[in-house]
């Protein structure tokens, strides 16, 4: 009986504290990148809550329920989706093809397949520039690109709309693009980054300055404006909160739309997006398996508020 209460007690206890910890991971790299992982935190509560209810222990059933009501109120919200609609003016398509992508045809192809107004390709590999000659630039007359030699950061930015204006902008050395398009006579500011993967703690640093650094600039600039592409970080997490508000944006919400890593067979946290503020209003959303790759793409469709 004293074994079987210890294990409850560290069972207990411990689920607690991690369940806290992804909402406070008090700036620690390892229960940040644990948070990543709070809905199976959640899953994992309510599996022990209906264990040690049927065995009727007690304390780590009560453990288990605060445990779960935690994560829960942390994730829950990241389940809503919009209202589908067909009024759309545009849809853009983000896609990580992944820089050693073995079939990048048969990728391409998929997302030509999508019939975006706006595609963004992330990993973009230079030895695909025959590719995306003969496949992508008939059907997207305007482009911005920076492809590398190198995995993991090359870029490109495919548009049927005309772009007004463009930069490629280096965010602390990963460039990025920042355009302008015109939509049925309206000037929209479309933004496509690639963070850095945060798996150390200097570059979960680097990765929070660079959605900051684009917060900043889209406040700043008062155009009409969706930001896209690989955050590499998961929606509740505080430093997605905080660019979202320090850029008043929204983001889409498209339900649970786990994006990564699709190499498993099945992706197990969302760390692709599509954000958009205020003038805008989505009307459609989703996300597509693509070859080779280890993202799921995304789209969302939308439309300018009048």
């Amino acid at each position: 009986m004293k074994l079987t209460k210890s294990i409850q007690i560290f069972l207990g206890v411990g689920l607690s504290l991690l369940s806290v910890s992804h909402w406070f991971p008090m700036g620690l790299n390892l229960l940040e990148l644990l948070g990543a992982f709070a809905h199976f935190t959640l899953l994992i509560s309510v599996f022990f809550l209906l264990i040690s209810v049927f065995k009727r222990w007690w304390f780590l059933a009560g453990s288990s329920l605060l445990s779960a009501l935690i994560c829960g109120l942390l994730v829950a919200p990241h389940f809503s989706s919009i209202k589908t609609s067909e009024d759309a003016s545009f849809t853009i398509g983000q896609f990580n093809l992944y820089h050693h992508n073995p079939s990048p045809e048969d990728a391409i192809k998929q997302i030509l397949s999508l019939n975006a107004d706006v595609i963004s390709i992330q990993e973009l590999n230079s030895g695909w520039a025959e590719l995306v000659d003969s496949l992508v630039r008939p059907n997207y007359p305007y482009s911005i690109e920076e492809p590398s030699d190198n995995c993991c950061y090359g870029t490109g930015f495919y548009s049927k709309c005309p772009i007004t204006e463009s930069a490629l902008k280096s965010l602390d050395g990963i460039p990025a693009v920042f355009a302008i398009i015109d939509i049925n006579g309206n000037p929209v500011r479309l933004i496509s980054l690639h963070t850095y993967t945060p798996v150390f703690p200097n570059q979960t640093e680097k990765r929070n300055n660079q959605l900051q650094a684009v917060a900043a600039f889209v406040k700043e600039e008062k155009l009409p404006s969706i930001v896209f592409g690989d955050f590499n970080i998961v929606p509740w997490e505080s430093a997605f909160r905080a660019f979202l508000i320090a850029g008043n944006l929204k983001e889409v919400a498209c339900g649970f739309q786990s994006t990564y890593p699709l190499d498993l067979g099945f992706p197990l946290i969302p760390i692709d997006h599509i954000n958009y503020s205020a003038e805008f209003e989505p009307t459609d959303c989703g996300s597509i398996a693509v070859t080779g790759s280890d993202h799921k793409a995304i789209y969302a469709s939308f439309k300018l508020k009048d």
